[in-house]
């Protein structure tokens, strides 16, 4: 039973590599295998740029004797990205899953079901940890390491995988304990995702310099390791080829994964209950405000966004992004505004393009956010219920739109306004900028709501699904990010024809032309195969 329940979780994680999600049939095995050659080729790419790192590292810790160091500062760095790979799909993947409430209503024990969860969480590990480890272990072998060391450098990737599988489920624990005494638990994993991404993004964005300064304050920095986080020593040690560490940091992190998984076996079934409808207790009732038509369905997109942790950070990311970027530039001004003097010393003719470089910036945020390409999809097997409502298809479709439009515009306008007032773009400018991002967000969403009408999942088993694991939003990311191109690099061939303003009024009537015809497509066409649709 243990088997085929990790066969099934593993099937669902790559399900779209197998099932076409628009016409729902098995792909052939041609394609099927084209995709696994283009996700193995970006996997390369990712070890390539971390053999860089390993090389920048291990270039002078291992020839003057320091492997186990050079070892430690690349475990840390795959158990860190390991852990941010996996970690924020262990939370939905062990308590959130759709099918939380068959497995248990079955002869399953609970325990079977948790171990499967994990085998999961140890697969995504093993990947995101693998991507660091594995250049890291390939670059010592250039200073021909002994047989030990090879042995246990192997070895040690499956050790740190369990490691970062402690880490990963120890953190989901935590979060879905805690959302079990919370109204909305979806502002709490999004907000901690959100500070988590600041932190990993910060990192990298510093990469180069840490790397730089851990190479040349290594001793100190390796004293402190082994002062604090003396297990992390260990593992470096361990990959040296030594074998009382690596006796050390395998019994540590069995120990902790054995008390890990006696904690979650133990209140797995208990949370889940309570974040299910099934598992709320003491139901208050409420009396229902009246709403129009519009409204209400509004606000039933608007609760099953919020609901899912997984939709708002996936598909609401950039409105993050949006309403921190402006506070960023307010704070920096002074460092932007001597940045700018500059440029515009050496290349007077580059202040023109501050309105286009502007809205490309902002554009290209924006068009992150695909809230309308996965919520036919998330309909699901509740798709009776919209069709139950005394409403039209197109007031069904108008209400996702507008969902995406009103989520978005208003940081997307608004930082535009203030980093726009900072950068001193004219009046006529800014106006410009603020109604073509407004006008293109629309545009996005409409054709993401194009997009998932044509290609639908309606078969998922976790919400991950249709969000993160379908080629839908790369298709609208793809189209989005090529228009932004178009549009700002445009204007590279017509800067001495036409002044911003003007320019910026021509594409706004053109995506908005555009747009009303898309959207005119979507409540007739898309309409038609809305209501076609079948589970």
């Amino acid at each position: 039973m243990l088997k085929i329940l990790i066969k099934k979780q593993f099937y669902e994680s790559f399900r779209s590599y197998f099932v076409d999600q628009k016409t729902q049939t098995a792909r052939s095995k041609g394609k099927v295998v084209s995709r696994f050659v283009l996700f193995g080729l970006l996997m390369l790419f990712l070890c390539g740029a971390f053999f860089a790192a390993a090389a920048m590292l291990g270039h002078n810790l291992i020839p003057s004797g320091d492997a186990g160091l050079y070892f430690s500062f690349m475990g840390i760095m795959a158990i860190l990205f390991g852990t941010f790979g996996s970690a924020f799909n262990t939370f939905a993947t062990l308590y959130l899953s759709k099918d939380n409430d068959l497995l248990l209503s079955m002869p399953i024990p609970p325990k079977k079901i948790l171990l499967s969860r994990m085998a999961l969480c140890f697969g995504l590990a093993l990947l995101y940890s693998g991507i660091v480890w594995l250049p890291a272990i390939v670059y010592s072998w250039f200073f021909s390491p002994s047989a030990l060391s090879v042995m246990f450098g192997i070895l040690l990737l499956l050790v740190i995988v369990l490691f970062v599988t402690v880490i990963s489920c120890a953190l989901g624990w935590v979060v879905a304990l805690i959302s079990t005494k919370l109204k909305n638990k979806s502002f709490l994993v999004v907000i901690l995702s959100i500070g988590f991404f600041v932190i990993y993004y910060s990192i990298s964005a510093r990469f180069s310099s840490i790397l730089k300064a851990v190479a040349s304050n290594a001793e100190k920095i390796g004293q402190g390791i082994k002062l604090w986080a003396n297990p992390l020593w260990q593992l470096g040690e361990a990959a040296a080829g030594k074998i009382v560490p690596m006796l050390i940091f395998t019994g540590i992190t069995a120990a902790l994964f054995a008390a890990c998984y006696l904690i979650l076996s133990r209140s797995f079934a208990k949370i889940i209950a309570k974040n299910t409808a099934g598992g709320k207790k003491n139901a208050k009732r409420k009396d229902g405000k009246a709403h129009s038509v519009r409204g209400a369905l509004y606000l039933r997109e608007l609760k099953r966004f919020t609901a899912s942790p997984t939709y708002m950070l996936n598909c609401g990311f950039g409105i993050a992004v949006l309403l921190i970027l402006p506070i960023v530039v307010l704070v920096k001004k002074k460092a932007l505004a001597g940045l700018l003097e500059t440029l515009f010393a050496q290349i007077p003719a580059a202040k023109s393009f501050v309105p286009l470089a502007l809205l490309f910036a902002l554009g290209m945020i924006t068009v992150i956010d695909v809230i309308t390409t996965p919520s036919v999809s998330l309909e699901g097997q509740t798709l009776w219920q919209i069709r139950s409502l005394p409403v039209s298809t197109k007031q069904a479709l108008k209400a996702k739109l507008d969902l995406h439009f009103s989520l978005n515009v208003v940081p997307t306008v608004l930082s535009a306004i203030v980093i726009g007032l900072c950068l001193k773009i004219t009046v006529w400018e800014l106006l410009g900028v603020c109604v073509l991002l407004a006008v293109i967000v629309r545009l996005i969403g409409a054709y993401g709501l194009m997009v998932n009408l044509k290609r639908p999942n309606l078969t998922w088993t976790s919400e991950s699904m249709p969000i993160k694991q379908s080629i839908n939003p790369l298709l609208v990311w793809l189209v989005g990010w090529g228009g932004m191109l178009v549009i700002c690099g445009g204007f590279f061939l017509l800067q001495n024809i036409l002044p911003v303003a003007v320019y910026l009024l021509i594409w706004i009537a053109l995506t908005g032309a555009l747009t009303c015809l898309l959207e005119r497509r979507i409540f007739r066409k898309g309409a038609e195969r809305f209501e076609a649709l079948d589970v």
